[in-house]
């Protein structure tokens, strides 16, 4: 089995150092001549672990349905108390 795909969303990270060189080369919002770089190769991203990837999945479940899990519970609770 292969890795995460690293340039779909969410599996990788922008790379800081190509932001930086960037930032210093140009300023053309699309086309953009290719930024020699030694910590992602140029791609402009550093791919994210499996690990990495599940444990930022798992914040954001956390974060979004976690809330609605415990207020169902808790108007469960409240309707066997009655």
């Amino acid at each position: 089995m292969t890795g995460p795909t690293p340039y779909l969303h969410g599996n990788c990270d922008p790379c800081a150092a190509c932001e930086l060189r960037r930032e210093m080369q140009d300023t053309a919002p699309i086309i953009r001549a290719p930024i020699p770089c030694n910590v992602c190769g140029g791609r402009g991203y550093l791919p994210l672990s499996a690990a990495e990837i599940v444990r930022r999945t798992v914040i954001e479940a956390r974060r979004i349905y976690w809330p609605m899990v415990a207020e169902r519970q808790q108007q469960q609770q409240q309707m066997e108390a009655r």
